[in-house]
């Protein structure tokens, strides 16, 4: 996609008149590195690799930086949403640091001092990132049985918000659904899917039958949302479909 590709470019430029010789790499994740992109809709996924941490007045630049994206919206620019993080720490995720998060909306943005990417993120980083400036970066690869912890942690607090939820709440459906499907597919096939290709797996799998309709539902909805109405008794049908993924969870060591 020619825009995008612009807009690495214009955001290349951009974080190294900010960072200068402190910046080491960029690499492209998520949705756009699985081919799974739509213009104006999710997010451009990054990770930023520094020589060294980033300090408060630094990341001030960068919020600077992507409150003139938001606020322009030339290209893509506004759809980026990423982390920064010293290479040392990102070899073995250890020792004290200074980085800096970008969300998609400016709540949330923020200096890190842990990691905020999952490890499911660090896989797929590892196995499909796209590095913009070609350099030889080593990024921790965590180990099954640390993705597998985590993502027993992602179903109980996915368990705890649908809980909390009232039956209008579209975003917390949609997540919910797309994350069940990505970790479905990851536990049969040990692959990161997009959610698009995750949840055509699951709508192909006779097990997953009773959630076929709500997996044909989510397959092409990507934040923001638009005109979408959310299925009666889709808070059950998430409350069941979370139960259906914790059964294989804890059948998998």
């Amino acid at each position: 996609m020619k825009i995008a590709q612009q807009t690495f470019d214009q955001f290349t430029e951009d974080i190294k008149d900010i960072l200068k010789e402190n910046l080491f790499e960029i690499v492209i994740h998520g949705s756009y590195a699985l081919s799974d992109f739509n213009a104006n809709r999710g997010d451009l996924d990054y990770l930023v690799v520094t020589n060294r941490n980033l300090d408060e007045g630094i990341n001030s630049k960068l919020f600077e930086l992507h409150e003139k994206y938001r606020s322009k919206r030339c290209l893509l620019l506004h759809q980026l949403e990423g982390t920064f993080y010293p290479k040392h720490f990102l070899e073995a995720l250890e020792g004290q640091f200074i980085g800096c998060y970008i969300g998609t909306s400016r709540i949330g943005w923020k200096s890190l001092s842990t990691l905020h990417n999952s490890y499911i993120d660090l896989r797929h980083i590892n196995e499909h990132g796209i590095k913009l400036l070609n350099k030889n970066v080593r990024i921790y690869n965590p180990s099954e049985p640390e993705i597998l912890k985590e993502q027993k942690a992602d179903l109980k607090a996915f368990k705890n918000s649908v809980k909390l939820s009232s039956d209008s709440e579209v975003g917390l459906w949609i997540s919910t659904m797309q994350w069940c499907s990505r970790t479905l597919l990851y536990l049969a096939n040990r692959k990161i899917g997009s959610k698009t290709d995750a949840c055509r797996w699951c709508i192909q799998q006779p097990e997953l039958e009773a959630f076929k309709s709500s997996f044909q539902e989510v397959e092409y909805l990507r934040s923001p949302y638009k005109e979408t109405r959310i299925p009666e008794k889709a808070k059950d049908t998430c409350f069941a479909l979370l139960g259906f993924v914790d059964n294989i969870l804890h059948d998998t060591n």
